[in-house]
Parts: C-alpha cells; sequence; structure tokens
C-alpha cells in the first residue's frame, strides 16, 4: 500500500488515500498497549516518514493529514463476565419469538469474508452468518464492540418504546437494568429519543434528565451522538451500550474481541486528525463521518483553489 502511495506521488496525483489498518487488526487481539501491538505502531510511523520524504520528489506540493476513524477500548467481554451473550439475554426477555445473532467480529476479516461472498455471487442476506438466512419474524441480535442492536422483525419498521413495552414487557427493564450495560437507545413516541439506564432516564429532544444520567459517564457530546445515530434510517429498534468503568477504564464488547470499537465509552471515542497546523479547524464540534468529510473535503478545496472568494 505504502509503495503504492509513493508512485502516486512521484506522479503528481491530486490527491491520494490510503488505509494502514495493521494496528488496528493486531489490537483486537492483543490490547491497547502489548509489545506487538506498539511495534506495529512503530512500523506505521516509519512508513508514514517514507511517505513524507517522497514528497520532497513530487511535482507539486503535498499535505499529509492522518486519520484515525477511531480508538479502542479494552476489557472482558459480556459472555465472559456473565457466562452469556447479549442474545441469550434478550431471548430469556421477549415474550416469544426466537433470536438469532449476528456478531462482526474483526471487521477486516469480515471484509475479507463479504468479498469472497461477493465473488462467490453468495446471497448477501446469508453472507456472515453461516449461511444461514434472516428469519423475517426473529428477533435479530447484533454485535459491534460494545454496540449492541436489537432488530424486531415482527413489524416492516422500527417499533416505538411503547410498543417494544407492550409486546415484550421484560425486554427494555431487563437491558436497562443489567449491571453490564450501560444505557438502551429507544425511540418513544411521546418524547422521540431516549437513552435509559438503570437509575434514569435521558430525554435526547430536550436534554431533561430524569433520575441518575445514563449518559454521565460517557463523553460530552454523547447526545448529539445518539441523537445522529437515532435518526438513521434502518436504525435498529434498540441500541445497546456497555457500562463504561471510567476507573479501570474498561467497558465490555458484545463480541470475543479483546479491544473493540463500535460504542461508547473511553478511549474508542477519541479519534484524532493529525493535520498541518496552518489548515483552520471546524468551528463546530466534529460529530459522524459526514462531519469529517466536509472536513477534508473543505481543506482540499482550500489547497486547490484557496480561500473562498478570493
Amino acid at each position: 500500500i505504502v509503495a503504492s502511495v509513493i508512485s502516486d506521488v512521484l506522479r503528481g496525483r491530486p490527491a491520494i488515500y490510503a488505509t494502514l489498518s495493521g494496528y488496528d487488526e493486531v489490537a483486537h487481539h492483543s490490547g491497547l498497549e502489548r509489545h506487538d501491538t506498539m511495534e506495529t505502531l512503530r512500523k506505521l510511523d516509519k512508513q508514514l516518514g517514507r511517505i513524507s520524504r517522497a514528497t520532497r520528489y513530487a511535482p507539486r506540493p503535498y499535505r499529509i493529514v492522518v486519520l484515525s476513524d477511531h480508538g479502542q477500548t479494552q476489557g472482558a467481554t459480556f459472555k465472559q463476565r456473565n457466562g452469556y451473550a447479549l442474545d441469550e439475554l434478550v431471548r430469556r426477555s421477549i415474550e416469544e419469538g426466537r433470536v438469532q445473532a449476528l456478531f462482526g467480529g474483526d471487521e477486516n476479516e469480515a471484509a475479507v469474508g463479504l468479498a469472497l461472498d461477493e465473488a462467490r455471487d453468495a446471497d448477501p442476506a446469508s453472507a456472515n452468518n453461516g449461511g444461514k438466512r434472516v428469519d423475517d419474524k426473529a428477533v435479530v441480535v447484533l454485535g459491534s464492540g460494545n454496540l449492541g442492536l436489537v432488530y424486531l422483525m415482527e413489524e416492516r419498521r422500527r417499533l416505538t418504546l411503547e410498543e417494544i413495552q407492550d409486546r415484550h414487557p421484560r425486554l427494555v427493564p431487563t437491558l436497562r437494568d443489567h449491571p453490564h450495560v450501560g444505557f438502551v437507545l429507544a425511540n418513544s413516541a411521546a418524547h422521540g429519543p431516549v437513552a435509559l439506564g438503570a437509575g434514569g432516564a435521558h430525554y435526547l429532544r430536550d436534554g431533561r434528565v430524569e433520575g441518575r444520567d445514563p449518559l454521565g459517564g460517557f463523553s460530552a457530546n454523547s447526545p448529539e451522538h445518539l441523537r445522529r445515530s437515532n435518526g438513521f434510517e434502518h436504525a435498529p429498534d434498540l441500541f445497546v451500550n456497555s457500562f463504561y468503568d471510567e476507573q479501570v477504564e474498561e467497558a465490555c464488547a458484545f463480541e470475543e474481541l479483546i479491544s473493540f470499537h463500535g460504542g461508547m465509552g473511553g478511549s474508542q471515542t477519541r479519534p484524532f486528525i493529525l493535520a498541518p497546523i496552518d489548515l483552520p479547524l471546524p468551528e463546530q464540534a466534529i460529530v459522524g463521518a459526514a462531519s469529517v468529510h466536509t472536513v477534508l473535503s473543505g481543506w482540499r478545496a482550500l489547497l486547490n483553489d484557496g480561500p473562498a472568494g478570493r
């Protein structure tokens, strides 16, 4: 990958992008600051140095921006702590119907699996699910790091919190009261998106908190992130985020990874953009991938065309 970037630099390509995923892959299975993880990071640093040196010989100037799309958090998994996984907890808490679990694991391995399925012309409905189709009447539980997604497939639309409580009265209380769940996000017909924890609720539409704020141990802009996620076209009926312990800096993944990302809590929610100091910073907080794209495309326009109106 680095050789291809250097080749493009020497050809003077107007914009070059590459993904260097080695640290992410190793950290998932080894942890954040283990010897082999840090060695991978040192090697990546050397490769960035090679790219930087190559720009001296390019036919045009380049500015290098290093983007971390996320960090990682670590801790014993949900299953290791409890002896059962999130799908089993959901199974115990619904009134009827069967539960199907889909857990992604290492996203790089998942990407390879999807590519192989596509090459074999496999049915995407069964990809990464052991060849099984998703039952359109089942409860589907997905895990991505310490974020769980619960889809109640009995309707072809997202159920409101009130409907879930009426059809499965034990489900939300069981999830929100679990010691290893930080909060459950649902969409209330009466109040809009609401984060529910064991000791209270945070109503995201108006910022109102009842009891103990379930978002109190998470980042200050977590309500904004949750409002954004709640508005996704294919948002699940319930978002389930694990607990986060600030004292030991641990959360728990719903899949079997020692180090993970996908939800909220800890260093997974502290990515970075390393850029030349003269590039202007946005006035508003960066929330979500679309905001990152706006920043990067704005910098590219500035470097190519100069300040607007000049």
